[in-house]
């Protein structure tokens, strides 16, 4: 049993060849085409990314030095609050001082009978002296020893 041989015409091997090339050549440009096709899409999109990319750069920069400022002013905030209380707070001990300066003399003017001593840290009373011009009460000038006023108020 042998099996039908089959002949090949030359020119039948021609065509064949001139048809692979054909596809051959289509194929290469159908492939160039196709990968060109893609990388510009690919191309696009990526520009596409890149723009909001720079967009989200600008933004993210404005947000960073709006929050700088915020934070500049919460720090120079903190600071006008720092120092307030540390001035409340050197008020509160000279108060605090003065009060167990008193309370010491008060202390002392329970047990000591002669309490308006000088030698017993109160001082005399303030001196007053109103001198009014033509009965006018605008003129008034009133002196008071600044001794006795930083005693009282110091």
């Amino acid at each position: 049993m042998s099996s039908p041989s089959r002949s090949f015409n030359p020119e039948d091997l021609d065509c064949l060849d001139r048809d692979l090339k054909r596809i051959r050549t289509s194929l290469s440009q159908d492939v160039d085409w196709f990968l060109s096709s893609q990388i510009n899409l690919l191309l696009d999109h990526m520009d596409d990314i890149s723009n909001v990319l720079e967009l989200q750069v600008t933004n993210l920069k404005g947000l960073r030095d709006r929050l700088a400022r915020g934070l500049e002013q919460v720090n120079a905030t903190l600071e006008t609050l720092n120092v307030e209380e540390k001035e409340a707070s050197q008020g509160e001990k000279k108060v605090v001082m003065k009060e167990s300066g008193q309370n010491q003399h008060q202390h002392h003017a329970v047990k000591s009978p002669v309490t308006k001593s000088p030698k017993h840290g109160l001082s005399p009373p303030a001196k007053v002296k109103v001198q009014e011009s033509d009965g006018d009460a605008d003129c008034s000038e009133v002196e008071v020893e600044k001794e006795d006023f930083n005693t009282l108020f110091g």
